[in-house]
């Protein structure tokens, strides 16, 4: 009889499953993301250090700090792609890279950069910035985030999804040292090959020869939420990223990846291939999924010497 009941239970979770999943449509357009993306529940949900997402943010923030720290060129300008009004993936970096430009396709996101910047955010980070303060030895939390603050110069619109990163603007946006781009790329594109040309296309114009790009991304996932919405993500694995990454020219890849399921780090110990199942539906909650931090160097350019 427990058996029964036991077996009776499975099934019914399953058909809940595969229910769920098939009821969910997730937005897909930047149109939606304009329109129903809100900033500041997205950073409540996702960036509140007391939230059930504190392990993978924390761990996150330990593993950019080491990261920015192995760059053979740790300095000068950044481009953080995709901000979504999360400033805390920048204070390790701001140390060093004093010109950030900070862009993503919402306004709403860039009012709340520029509401960070201008000291007024209604979003509390400062356990954040506590936190990383001591990952650096430094007393004075305070101190860092007005060396955020000052090392923020530009905010602007921008789409990955165009040709022209900043179409319409016409302002000039130079070649930096470290591009950062988190939940982006694997969120505006629709397919493996679409998300690696975005990649090239992005890091050709706008990183130097020698700099480098820091990726984070959501692996074997096909949506996320932030309250009541639901997003759209590109199913992607780590093999996916790491080939977009050569083929965009980096070497030096360094690959760190976070599983959601178990809130523990998963080892890529001599890029050992890490297992990526099938979906069993059509869509896959964020809380089957993993994170992945990807770093890589951007090849230099050869020079023929003519005799």
């Amino acid at each position: 009889m427990a058996i029964r009941n036991c077996i009776v239970f499975l099934l019914l979770a399953f058909v809940a499953r595969n229910t769920l999943c098939q009821n969910i449509t997730p937005f897909f357009t930047a149109a939606d993301y304009q329109q129903n993306f809100n900033p500041l529940e997205y950073l409540d949900v996702y960036y509140n250090l007391s939230s059930q997402h504190s392990d993978f943010n924390k761990w996150s923030l330990v593993e950019l700090k080491a990261l920015i720290e192995k760059l053979p060129n740790g300095s000068g300008r950044l481009l953080e792609i995709g901000s979504g009004g999360v400033i805390s993936r920048l204070i390790s970096a701001a140390h060093n890279f004093t010109q950030i430009t900070v862009c993503d396709r919402s306004e709403k996101v860039l009012d709340e950069v520029r509401a960070f910047v201008a000291n007024n955010s209604t979003f509390d980070w400062s356990s954040t910035f506590r936190f990383v303060a001591d990952l650096h030895g430094e007393p004075d939390s305070a101190k860092m985030e007005t060396q955020l603050r000052g090392a923020i110069k530009d905010i602007r619109k921008c789409d990955v999804t165009q040709a022209d990163l900043f179409a319409p603007s016409t302002a000039e946006v130079p070649a930096v040292d470290l591009v950062v781009s988190a939940f982006t790329l694997e969120v505006a594109t629709q397919t493996v090959a679409g998300f690696s040309n975005a990649l090239q296309q992005i890091t050709d114009r706008y990183v130097k020869p020698g700099g480098a790009i820091i990726l984070i991304v959501s692996v074997e996932e096909t949506y996320w939420q932030v309250n009541n919405n639901t997003f759209h993500v590109l199913y992607i694995n780590k093999s996916h990223v790491e080939a977009a990454l050569k083929a965009a020219g980096f070497e030096d890849i360094d690959m760190r990846q976070f599983d959601m399921r178990s809130h523990q780090p998963v080892s890529l110990i001599d890029n050992a291939v890490v297992s990526t199942p099938v979906p069993t539906c059509e869509l896959c909650d964020f809380d089957a999924a993993g994170i992945l931090i990807a770093k890589g160097v951007k090849r230099m350019r050869e020079i023929s010497i003519s005799a």
